[in-house]
């Protein structure tokens, strides 16, 4: 999706591709432990935007329709078995709140005990800085609040209509870490595992990155096993999701269990394995720069690198004086900063509250923790004592 290159950096606009929701079965060998969804049990809702109607406050992503993860994601859960009748996929024009609400009830009204809900949302998230509220950008959202689709809402209807015991929810997009406040904050009958592209307070970049990583965790990619044991874990994902997204977009993904979600739920089996040192995330010199990177393949010396952001054609093979390791700067918490806004493009004085990956936990001065946000190192400048 967002796309920038060695030569330069594309940016765009915030897009919260919220995307909640991804198991995938894998052929499964009979001297391994078997995964622990079952698809014919399972409910998979989906809503993937990448266009609006009022286009003026949620512009649309064209450059993100040829290779959409939120389809792929869907195509998962048909591989895996879930069946056609217990999946919803609503993308772009169809994705109106009216049909959004209508379908998710009927979904949830066919539900019964033991069954396991799957929601996803790809698209733009909003926060309303007021009542500190976040809401989906369904196709047709407009000016008002009450056009777009709440979080706390999808919530309340779970915890009303869904007769099973599990959810999981995962979302790509801005502010898409409200799912995991909302899910702390509730009392609720249903066990909820919340995986998202960015904390509550922070926006998100265009990038597929989030959602390419969960499909290669419900995919079975083996260097999504960190462990190496043949399984990829509910854990493992959230992992390699965090790493990515720290590492790629500079963002915080958020996790987080409730009830009795199990963390080590095996998802699915892994295919094959892949070679010691691929996976590796490095940083790659190309024209006195130094760029992040994955490598994806080994020959002698040599390393195939993918370089964060940029399609396949942009591969390389890279000699080792052009390769270095990805160490990121961490801060002190207590450290006294100053941090460009991206609101307004101009600096504030913080203090560090929690450092993650390469990733700070800033509280401005003089306001109150609502407005924390998890920023990356290029954002930040040490204040002098």
């Amino acid at each position: 999706m967002i796309a920038y290159d060695p030569g330069r950096l594309l940016t765009r606009a915030a897009l919260s591709i919220a995307v909640i929701g991804l198991h995938w079965l894998c052929n499964c060998q009979p001297a391994r432990a078997e995964i622990d969804w079952k698809p014919p049990r399972t409910w998979v809702f989906a809503v993937g935007l990448l266009e609006w109607q009022h286009s003026d406050l949620y512009p649309p992503f064209p450059d993100d329709q040829p290779n959409r993860c939120d389809r792929r994601l869907v195509q998962r859960f048909k591989i895996a078995g879930v069946p056609a009748e217990r999946i919803v996929y609503l993308e772009d024009r169809q994705g109106t709140k009216e049909r959004i609400e209508r379908e998710l009830l009927a979904q949830l009204a066919k539900s019964q005990p033991g069954d396991m809900f799957v929601f996803y949302f790809a698209g733009h998230g909003t926060r309303d800085t007021k009542t500190h509220q976040t809401y989906f950008a369904n196709y047709d959202a407009g000016e008002t609040w009450a056009s777009h689709w709440a979080v706390s809402s999808i919530f309340d209807v779970l915890d009303r209509h869904f007769r099973g015991d599990r959810v999981i929810m995962m979302a790509d997009c801005c502010h898409s870490g409200a799912l995991y406040d909302e899910a702390q904050r509730r009392k609720s009958k249903l066990s909820f595992a919340c995986l998202t592209s960015a904390y509550s307070h922070n926006s998100s970049t265009g990038a597929w990155t989030f959602t390419d990583a969960l499909v290669k965790g419900w995919s079975g990619d083996a260097m999504v096993d960190a462990n190496g044991d043949g399984q990829v874990a509910l854990k493992e994902l959230a992992r390699y999701a965090e790493l990515d997204m720290a590492f790629f977009e500079q963002q915080k993904s958020m996790f987080l269990l409730t009830g009795d979600f199990d963390p080590n739920m095996r998802l699915a089996e892994t295919k094959g394995t892949h070679a010691p040192g691929t996976g590796r995330r490095v940083e790659v010199q190309w024209k006195q720069k130094w760029w992040p990177a994955q490598v994806i393949a080994l020959d002698g010396d040599r390393s195939k690198i993918h370089y964060a952001g940029f399609d396949a054609t942009w591969d390389e093979w890279v000699t080792p004086d052009r390769l270095r390791a990805y160490r990121p700067q961490t801060l002190p918490v207590g450290t006294r900063v100053s941090v460009l806004w991206s609101g307004d493009n101009k600096r504030y004085p913080a203090v560090v509250v929690a450092s993650s990956n390469g990733l700070h936990k800033v509280h401005y001065d003089g306001y109150s923790s609502q407005w924390d946000e998890w920023v990356g190192i290029k954002s930040i400048r040490k204040l002098q004592p």
